[in-house]
């Protein structure tokens, strides 16, 4: 279990992966194209994440907020809670111009993505 401390906030990535009423609003919603949104999303995110470790890396912190804060918007709607919560914590990061610092709060986003694809897997019976 990783644990971020931010601003006197600490997230851990073995919190709620999914809000459930969140996910299944969204399900109901779309229906027959709830499926197509997943699989957006999740190519979505992993392309922003791959950017991420760049900004990262590169120490750009202004595209590194742009970054997280798509992909904090995208997870709430989807009712993704650790992607929320870990890419909140790196636009607070970015926004103190500190994301040189985070590769592993990057690596910790990698990671709470994995499990919320295997969640929804697991909750569409595509596992």
């Amino acid at each position: 279990m990783a644990e971020i401390i931010n601003n006197n906030t600490t997230a851990k990535i073995d919190d709620e992966i999914i809000n459930n009423e969140q996910f299944e609003d969204m399900r109901d919603l779309l229906e027959e194209d709830f499926a197509d949104l997943i699989q957006v999303y999740f190519t979505d995110c992993q392309h922003r994440i791959t950017q991420l470790r760049t900004a990262q890396q590169e120490e750009d912190n202004a595209n590194g907020f742009e970054l997280a804060h798509a992909l904090k918007g995208a997870s709430a709607n989807l009712g993704t809670t650790q992607l929320v919560s870990l890419s909140s914590q790196l636009q607070e990061a970015c926004r103190a111009n500190t994301i040189s610092e985070h590769a592993e709060l990057v690596e910790d986003i990698a990671i709470a993505l994995q499990r919320a694809e295997q969640e929804i897997n697991q909750r569409l019976g595509q596992q």
